[in-house]
C-alpha cells in the first residue's frame, strides 16, 4: 500500500467518524426539540418540581400543641415527597420512609 493510499484512507475515516457525530448531535438536538412538544403521559415532560396543594389536616381534640406541625413545614414535606416519588419511586419495590426525630433539648 502506497503512503497516498494510506492517507486517504486515514482521511476517509476521520470523515465518516465526524459525520457520524454530527449526525449524532442533529439527532440529539432533534429529538429534544420533539419531546418539548409531546405529552408524556399525565402531567407532561418536564413539569415536575411542582408541588401538590396539601390540605392542613384538622387537629384533632386531644392533640398536644407539639403535636401539630405548622404550614409552611407541611409544604417542605409535600415537596420533598413529590420530588423523590418523580425522581426515584420508578425503582422497582423503592419506598420512602421518613422519622420523626425527638426534638432536640
Amino acid at each position: 500500500m502506497a503512503q497516498w493510499e494510506a492517507w486517504t484512507i486515514t482521511a476517509l475515516g476521520m470523515a465518516v467518524v465526524f459525520i457520524g457525530l454530527v449526525a449524532c448531535i442533529a439527532f440529539i438536538q432533534l429529538f429534544g426539540r420533539l419531546s418539548q412538544h409531546i405529552t408524556w403521559g399525565d402531567e407532561g415532560h418536564g413539569h415536575g418540581g411542582a408541588a401538590a396543594v396539601v390540605p392542613a389536616a384538622a387537629p384533632a381534640a386531644d392533640a398536644s400543641p407539639s403535636a401539630q406541625v405548622p404550614p409552611d413545614v407541611l409544604a417542605v414535606i409535600a415537596v420533598v415527597i413529590e420530588l423523590e416519588r418523580k425522581l426515584y419511586m420508578n425503582k422497582p419495590g423503592a419506598r420512602v420512609t421518613i422519622r420523626r426525630q425527638p426534638p432536640i433539648a
